[in-house]
């Protein structure tokens, strides 16, 4: 796929992020992984616009905490498509967020390579 955006994914579980780079990769997408929120937000600081897959539910940061501190800098929060993944119980109250999009565990490779591209390419 050419001038993929690079896909962000930010999950503490170690086999759900090497499952989403395998299947983005496959697909194209260069991949950055992070293992919480605040390696997360170490990343996008770094400069480069992402699609970030941020799981809700995490140690150190959680996405609830990425979320807010992207808010806070308005001209960062633009560069970057967030889908928020996790159980759809707590995605329910975390609309809030204002998340580009939103995943719900558990998904299927389709329903994640739509999630991505729609974010990649609005409209």
């Amino acid at each position: 796929m050419p001038h993929a955006p690079t896909v962000l994914i930010v999950d503490d579980d170690p086999a759900i992020r090497k499952m989403l780079v395998e299947v983005l990769s496959l697909e194209g997408y260069p991949t950055e992984t992070a293992v919480n929120g605040r390696e997360a937000l170490d990343l996008l600081a770094r400069g480069g616009a992402r699609v970030v897959l941020l799981n809700l539910l995490m140690p150190v940061l959680d996405g609830r905490g990425v979320m807010t501190a992207l808010q806070a800098d308005p001209a960062e929060r633009a560069r970057h498509k967030v889908i928020l993944v996790s159980a759809v119980h707590n995605l329910e109250g975390a609309r809030d967020l204002e998340p580009d999009s939103v995943l719900s565990k558990p998904f299927t490779v389709d329903q994640l390579l739509n999630v991505v591209e729609s974010a990649y390419n609005p409209g």
